[in-house]
């Protein structure tokens, strides 16, 4: 089966909790670590069996597994939650008194935070990722990008002192945003303008404000004027059927026909080219992924290029709840303010897709970026600002967080290191079993 087309809501639901026990693994988990590294392979193999990818992406997916711990960690998030629900619930709680439930992101790690075009028009940086977003506890998320922080740290080469440092920096820069807000400091929105970045976020953003639509377009497409272009057949994009075509239009279309107000694309909207994106994402590997060139509103101007999206199943909550693109765009509004108003949700084959500009100012930090400890403490402590903003989105959620946290920051940074550092531990662990297992 594919994420549906089943009717039900329980379509898309990977087995979550708990996790599967091959029959040839020891019952006893290696010291130090809360499970056996075997039982994630399990867990892997059993989620990509019931979302059913085609053989081609499911070999990609697999491969792309096997590259590095924080590949595995950022990829499988459906086993990060089952974690932290079941082995890791005792590790990840931060504080002995229940932590508050507020709006989460789900899946906050350093590949989901990057450019984007923000409310005023200009790039800012921050969480660009809500698909698996939802009501539930600050510690899934704090323990997500800590460790996270960890694996960075630790595949940059730093020593175990240096990782837990980035850790530190990150734990202190989220309490400390919480606090402010809390005391009235307003909230923009979880992300941070030129002016507030510093470091590689603050050269990211600089780097973004050089990006047009136009050379955008042009890496993708042959365009011959404004009323005419075409997508290049490569590794990266592939034809659609006659078909195919016409089913993702129709799905378009029912989005673009809720607009209201300035947006971007010429209404009724005319399509001129569209073609299935094939190596995008990571927990989303290999899920079906459209790029639809549109005729742009202002006479002249170049196309403009739009995302349809398959979403998964989200795994924050047990069971799995099925997709839903609406709530993403509604999380994804409610943590970052105003959005790009071609962002929404569709459905197309019985399963839900988000809809969004694919903008010329996304981008994200890159490898070479993610070296050396000034520098990940410095990225990290910037996502420690932009998370506390995404659950403080409210002053009366950052007031609850504030009194959940009280006068125990510094214990709570304190156990959150220690997540960070033990489940880093236990990612590599399976990763060398998936490995392995190969």
């Amino acid at each position: 089966m594919r994420i549906a087309p089943r009717p039900t809501a329980s379509t898309v639901a990977p087995r979550s909790e708990p996790l599967a026990r091959p029959a040839d693994v020891s019952a006893r988990a290696p010291r130090d670590l809360e499970r056996v590294p075997g039982e994630a392979v399990a867990f892997i193999d059993d989620f990509h069996a019931r979302l059913d990818l085609p053989a081609a992406r499911l070999k990609e997916k697999q491969a792309l597994l096997r590259e590095r711990p924080s590949a595995l960690f950022r990829m499988m998030p459906a086993l990060f939650h089952a974690d932290v629900r079941g082995p890791y619930a005792a590790e990840a709680r931060l504080l002995e008194r229940p932590a508050p439930r507020v709006q989460v992101v789900g899946d906050a790690h350093v590949g989901n935070l990057g450019t984007f075009r923000g409310p005023d028009g200009a790039p800012v940086w921050g969480l660009n990722d809500f698909d698996l977003s939802g009501q539930g506890s600050p510690e899934m998320d704090l323990a997500r990008m800590a460790t996270s922080a960890a694996l960075t740290a630790r595949e940059s080469g730093l020593s175990s002192k240096e990782q837990a440092e980035v850790v530190r920096a990150f734990a202190d820069a989220y309490f400390s945003t919480l606090a402010a807000l809390a005391g009235g400091e307003r909230n923009p929105g979880a992300f941070l303008t030129k002016k507030e970045a510093t470091g590689k976020v603050d050269d990211l953003i600089d780097e973004a404000r050089e990006a047009s639509r136009a050379r955008l377009v042009k890496e993708y497409a042959k365009v011959d004027g404004p009323d005419s272009a075409r997508f290049r057949a490569t590794d990266t994009l592939r034809p659609l059927s006659a078909t195919r075509q016409r089913e993702v239009i129709a799905a378009l279309g029912a989005h673009t026909a809720t607009l209201e107000g300035a947006q971007q694309v010429a209404l009724p909207l005319r399509v001129l080219d569209v073609a299935q994106r094939l190596d995008a994402g990571g927990s989303s590997y290999g899920l079906e992924r459209f790029y639809v060139l549109a005729k742009a509103s202002q006479p002249g101007a170049p196309p403009v290029l739009l995302e349809l999206k398959e979403l998964l199943a989200n795994s924050l909550t047990s069971p799995p709840s099925a997709a839903d693109g609406q709530a993403v765009v509604e999380a994804q509004r409610a943590v970052v303010g105003d959005l790009n108003p071609l962002t929404g949700a569709t459905r197309l084959g019985g399963r839900a897709f988000l809809v969004r500009e694919v903008e010329p100012e996304k981008t994200k930090l890159g490898d070479k970026a993610l070296t050396g400890k000034k520098d990940l403490r410095s990225v990290f402590a910037q996502a420690g600002q932009v998370l506390a903003r995404a659950h403080g989105a409210t002053p009366g959620s950052a007031r609850k967080l504030a009194d959940w946290v009280g006068d125990d920051a510094a214990v709570a940074s304190v156990r959150l290191e220690a997540f960070a550092r033990g489940y880093a531990d236990q990612v590599t662990a399976d990763w060398r079993a998936l490995r392995d297992a190969a």
